[in-house]
């Protein structure tokens, strides 16, 4: 079961054996990389998975430090 979106704003349970996909996508520059999976239906993306991992820090490393964190 995968949680899909038909449209009308509800988020549904859902056979993931009855959807097309998995279809991935990968983007990526010096920055980040970000990696997407998406399912269909009837050629309609339902559901859209996506993680984005940074290469490098985002400058906030100091602040945390005297912040405590």
């Amino acid at each position: 079961m995968i949680n899909v979106d038909f449209g009308d704003g509800q988020i549904v349970p859902f056979d993931e054996n009855k959807l097309e996909g998995p279809f991935f996508h990968v983007t990526e520059n010096a920055h980040e990389r970000t990696e997407a999976v998406e399912y269909r239906l009837m050629g309609r993306v339902v559901h859209r998975s996506v993680n984005v991992r940074l290469k490098q820090g985002i400058g906030i490393e100091g602040v945390l430090g005297r912040m405590g964190g």
